[in-house]
């Protein structure tokens, strides 16, 4: 496929395949690439959010990518904005949802062997429709979870965003910014969102309804409808084509 590259983070107990449902949207006008962090095989050194940042500025050289659109929920956000920071000259755009890195009501608590009614209560604040807190995917994070090495990388992990305020620094960013909200999020709330709006410059803020804390999981066609109306009028590469 032609179109801008697109780099998707996923957050603290997500994964890669957080992005499955938008992938095939994003497909049909960019190249998505969802990037892996290391936070439950890496050292404890290789989860913080700098780490993170370099671990994505890695990936883009090492497969040429740059400049790229990147695209980060929750803690992929946080290392986003960090990463558009520090290398501006590898970013073209900046997409931005339930972004951290402000302050969150985050899992920097998580308990050191969580149950399944730990994790299905944090499950039910990510998402506003109950439909998505599923058996299977309980399941899922009880089974990550039950390895004490890797709930205390995502302790170090999370731990390590809420000491990065980066609020002093967003009047550094280059890029075009598009922060894509749910206005029912309980972990990163509204007023999160329009704090990243005032500022952040040459940001936009499009908010949707009944939508928790991952917006491209519960509404993966109006995420990816908002990225491409926002790409088609800010990526250097569709603006090189005219």
């Amino acid at each position: 496929t032609q179109g801008p590259k697109l780099i998707l983070l996923h957050g603290l107990l997500g994964q890669m395949s957080n992005w499955e449902a938008v992938t095939p949207c994003f497909a049909r006008f960019s190249r998505p690439h969802a990037v892996q962090f290391p936070l439950l095989t890496g050292h404890k050194t290789e989860v913080k959010v700098n780490a993170l940042c370099l671990y994505t500025e890695y990936y883009i050289r090492k497969y040429e990518l740059a400049p790229v659109t990147l695209c980060g929920n929750s803690l992929g956000g946080h290392v986003a904005l960090r990463l558009a920071i520090a290398r501006p000259e590898l970013v073209d755009c900046l997409i931005l949802s339930g972004a951290s890195g402000l302050y969150e009501h985050s899992v920097d608590a998580l308990p050191v062997r969580p149950d399944k009614n730990y994790i299905t209560t944090h499950m039910k604040r990510v998402f506003y429709d109950p439909k998505f807190t599923t058996p299977e995917a309980v399941e899922d994070i009880y089974r990550i979870l039950s390895s004490r090495g890797k709930v205390l990388n995502l302790i170090q992990s999370a731990r390590s965003a809420k000491r990065d305020n980066v609020l002093s620094d967003l009047k550094d960013i280059k890029a075009p910014t598009l922060l894509l909200w749910g206005e029912n999020d309980l972990i990163t709330t509204m007023d999160v969102g329009e704090t990243f709006h005032k500022a952040i410059p040459h940001s936009k803020l499009v908010t949707i309804g009944k939508c928790g804390h991952a917006p491209m999981i519960e509404h993966p066609q109006w995420f990816s409808d908002e990225v491409e109306k926002f790409l088609k009028e800010h990526s250097l590469y569709f603006n090189r084509q005219k």
